[in-house]
């Protein structure tokens, strides 16, 4: 497992300092050009309504064929005014931007490492434009990798976490979940409250105590001590595909104002409380029985489980972060195993915390 986490990390890693080539200087030149275009198009509507009404007088002979040519003459230099002092509002935009690819040009970029940060929107990496707008920021998609330690209880409301009692060892027994995730503001733009939604995929390996393994006998599973070698370790594996729905509590909004609009500043790190639910179809679950056979060779049995294992999840989960950090807890609200399975706790419960939190 930690090999797959660091290689993926490393892949992000790479792909977030090749995304970063052109640092600000892209987005700054194109924003330059909607702006230019915008202004262009709302002053000649502007400039079009005022020839028009001249152009009307002239038909209702209010106005002789020399004074109408005059007063288009008038109106043209007007707006051609208007334009450019518009537009050298802006210069300092174009020239910000050409000095930063100049800049980069001559010097180069920077390490990849030193690109490594806590991001906008709370991401630890983003391959968002460095430039969004902040009320763009109250949207987006992100990817989440999330690492937590898992036990079973004997009841759906039970938040035993360190269950002595119970079949499978915490601390040894691991849940993996990859999530992809869209959050958007609940409300107006000065809410502190977002609503998230997502879709992935949730690992959950459960270590067994006490030198068990796993027996299957038809739809029935049960403990039973090894006898064909030395264990090396015995564990049930329960794989599923879940929807996450989460609402996100902003503890210490910050505001701004932007284009005359007050909002919610999103830009930076922030506390924040999560408090959701999440659903679950199982798609997969087996035994994994590693252990070293009588001739000392070393070897691994894989076998499916059918039958005791429960097909859907329910559950809730709660967490604390700040910025990229996210410390959660999940409780299982249905057994992961049903009565077919002869154990003495089947509700899942896991503390843990978010690993690479990234957004686009």
């Amino acid at each position: 497992m930690k090999t797959k986490l660091t290689l993926i990390a490393a892949l992000f890693a790479f792909c977030y300092g090749h995304s970063q080539d052109k640092k600000y200087t892209d987005v700054q030149i194109r924003n330059y050009s909607k702006k230019i275009d915008s202004i262009i198009v709302s002053e000649k509507g502007k400039m079009n309504i005022e020839l028009d009404a001249l152009e009307k007088n002239f038909k209702e002979n209010k106005i002789s064929s020399e004074e109408k040519q005059s007063r288009r003459l008038e109106i043209a230099q007007k707006y051609e005014d208007i334009i450019n002092g518009k537009v050298e509002e802006q210069k300092n935009t174009l020239e910000a931007a050409t000095k930063e690819l100049v800049k980069n040009s001559v010097m180069g970029k920077s390490s990849i490492f030193e690109e490594l940060k806590f991001s906008q929107n709370n991401a630890l990496l983003s391959f968002r434009d460095p430039k969004k707008t902040k009320k763009e920021l109250l949207e987006s998609v992100d990817i989440n990798f999330s690492l937590g330690f898992t036990n079973l209880t004997k009841s759906a409301g039970s938040m035993a976490l360190f269950n002595k009692d119970s079949d499978v060892l915490f601390g040894k027994s691991t849940s993996l979940t990859f999530e992809v995730r869209y959050t958007n503001q609940l409300g107006s733009l000065t809410s502190p409250i977002f609503y998230r939604i997502g879709l992935g995929g949730r690992s959950d390996g459960y270590r067994l105590a006490n030198s068990k393994v796993i027996t299957q006998t038809g739809s029935q599973i049960s403990l039973s001590d090894f006898s064909l070698g030395t264990l090396r370790g015995s564990s049930i594996s329960n794989n599923y595909v879940i929807v996450p729905v989460d609402f996100v509590f902003v503890m210490n909004p910050k505001y701004t104002v932007e284009n005359g609009e007050k909002m919610l500043d999103n830009s930076k790190g922030n506390f924040r409380l999560t408090a959701g639910v999440y659903g679950g179809v199982r798609y997969l679950s087996q035994s994994i029985v590693q252990f070293e056979n009588f001739n000392g060779n070393r070897s691994a049995n894989r076998e499916n489980i059918n039958g005791s294992a429960n097909n859907f999840l329910f559950g809730g989960k709660l967490s604390l972060g700040y910025g990229a950090l996210n410390v959660f807890i999940k409780k299982d609200f249905t057994a992961a195993f049903n009565d077919n399975a002869q154990l003495s706790n089947k509700y899942g419960i896991q503390i843990g915390l978010e690993l690479l939190y990234v957004n686009f």
